[in-house]
C-alpha cells in the first residue's frame, strides 16, 4: 500500500500524501502529535528498543475533532474517518447497459449491511456520505418501493466520478488481531469501453481498479436469446468481447504491463447475471444458483465448489455460443472466476418486483476479498494457473 499510494473514495484520483484543511477549508499543516501527561512522564523512563503504545482510535478522533481538521485528497474531498490506515480495494462493477450492474450491487451492499458476512466474523459499516447516497439512489427505490433502477448514466464529462460507495470491513476472531480494510465499489456504463472517444473518460477510473467484477447478461449469448430482455438480443456479442479486450488492456497499461503480462494484483470475478431466468432449461446447472452456508471452518470447501460451479457455467455457455467472448475472457483477466446471480429472483411487472429474492450474490465478493488478503484463499487457488501465468 505505501508504494501505491491512496485512492480518494470520491473522485478515484490517486495521490500519496494527504492535505489536512480546517473547518474553514483552509489547507493546513497536518496535526502535530500531542503527548499526555503520562506519556510525558513515563517517557524518560522507556526503554527505546521497545515500540512505544499507539494512541487508539478514540484518542486520534478526539485530537482531530479538537482541532476542527480533517485530511482531504488534493482535490479537496474529505476522507473517511482512518482511512489512510487501512488498506483500500477498488471495485469496478463493469457491464454493458442493461446488464443489471446497479441492481446486483444495491442488493449485494444491502446484504453486507444486514450482517450477511457475520458468520465469518466479519462486520461492514459504511462511510456517512456512501450510506446517504445509497439509501436515496439505490436501496429504497429497489428493495422499499421494488422499483426497477434507472440504468446507469454514461460518463459524459471528462474527469465525471461514477458516484463511488465505500465500505469498510473488519474482521476479528478470537485471539488474532483485528484486519480491516476499505472497499470502494464504482458502477458506470461498459459503453465506454468499447466505443473509442470515451475510452479516456471511462479508462481513468479502472486505473486505479484493483479488482472487477463483470457483469454479463444471458440474452446477449445466442443460444440463450430466449432469456434476453426487450432489445438485448440485438447486442450480440461483439460489443462485450470488445469491452472486455480493452477493459484487460486499460488494466495493464495503468501497471505499465505488456498485453500478455499477468495482472498479478488485480483480482476478476464474473456474474452471469438473472440467472433465474435460465433454471428452467435442461442444460443449465441449476444447482450452481445457491447460498452457500458460511463459516470459517467451510471456506476452503465452499471456494473448492466456487471453481467447481465456475468450470460448469463456462462450458453451459460455450455450448450456448459464447466460446469467442469466453476465449478473451479467460485469456486475459487474470484468473477468473465465473458465478450465477439472481439479484432478485423475479421479473419486474410494470416496472415493479413482485418480490426480490437475491441467490448467489456473495460468492464473486468473497472471491474479492480472498484474493486481497482479507481471507483465507485455501481452494481458490489452481495449480494450473500458476504454469499458464508465471509470476513476474
Amino acid at each position: 500500500m505505501p508504494n501505491k499510494g491512496f485512492v480518494c473514495p470520491r473522485c478515484l484520483e490517486r495521490f500519496f500524501i494527504a492535505s489536512w484543511q480546517n473547518s474553514a477549508g483552509q489547507r493546513v499543516a497536518p496535526p502535530a502529535p500531542r503527548r499526555s501527561a503520562w506519556q510525558r512522564f513515563t517517557e524518560p523512563r522507556r526503554d527505546p528498543s521497545l515500540p512505544g503504545p499507539a494512541p487508539s482510535t478514540e484518542f486520534r478522533a478526539a485530537m482531530g475533532d479538537a482541532r476542527r481538521l480533517s485530511a482531504v485528497c488534493p482535490r479537496g474531498h474529505r476522507l473517511p474517518p482512518d482511512y489512510l490506515e487501512r488498506p483500500t480495494v477498488v471495485v469496478g462493477v463493469v457491464g454493458l447497459t442493461g446488464a443489471s450492474k446497479s441492481t446486483y450491487l444495491t442488493v449485494l451492499l444491502d446484504r453486507l449491511y444486514a450482517g450477511a458476512l457475520a458468520p465469518l466474523d466479519i462486520s461492514v459499516e459504511m462511510d456517512e456520505e456512501s450510506a446517504d447516497r445509497f439509501e436515496i439512489n439505490y436501496r429504497q427505490p429497489l428493495l422499499v418501493d421494488r422499483r426497477q433502477l434507472p440504468l446507469t448514466p454514461l460518463l459524459l464529462e471528462e474527469g465525471q466520478s461514477p458516484e463511488p460507495l465505500t465500505l469498510v470491513f473488519r474482521r476479528s476472531s478470537r485471539g488474532t488481531p483485528e484486519k480491516s480494510m476499505n472497499v470502494v465499489f464504482f458502477d458506470a456504463s461498459g459503453e465506454q469501453l468499447y466505443r473509442k472517444e470515451d475510452l479516456g473518460r471511462f479508462g481513468k477510473f479502472l486505473y486505479v481498479a484493483s479488482s472487477v467484477i463483470v457483469v454479463l447478461s444471458p440474452g446477449m449469448f445466442p443460444g440463450l436469446a430466449s432469456a434476453a430482455d426487450p432489445g438485448e438480443a440485438s447486442i450480440g456479442l461483439a460489443r462485450p468481447t470488445q469491452m472486455l479486450v480493452n477493459l484487460a488492456d486499460l488494466l495493464r497499461s495503468a501497471r505499465g504491463l505488456k498485453k500478455d503480462a499477468y495482472l498479478a494484483d488485480v483480482s476478476a470475478s464474473v456474474i452471469l447475471s438473472k440467472a433465474d431466468k435460465l433454471c428452467s432449461r435442461p442444460d443449465f446447472p441449476a444447482e450452481v444458483l445457491r447460498d452457500a452456508e458460511l463459516s470459517p471452518a467451510l471456506l476452503a470447501p465452499l471456494f473448492e465448489e466456487v471453481r467447481v460451479n465456475s468450470g460448469r457455467l463456462v462450458d453451459f455457455l460455450e455450448l450456448n455460443g459464447g466460446s469467442n467472448l469466453l476465449t478473451t475472457l479467460l485469456g486475459r483477466l487474470p484468473d477468473p472466476t465465473v458465478h450465477a446471480v439472481s439479484a432478485t429472483g423475479s421479473e419486474p411487472e410494470g416496472g415493479r418486483y413482485p418480490a426480490i429474492t437475491p441467490r448467489g450474490v456473495l460468492d464473486p465478493l468473497l472471491v474479492v476479498l480472498a484474493r486481497h488478503g482479507f481471507l483465507p484463499r485455501e481452494g481458490l487457488e489452481l495449480e494450473q494457473a500458476l504454469v499458464e501465468w508465471p509470476q513476474p
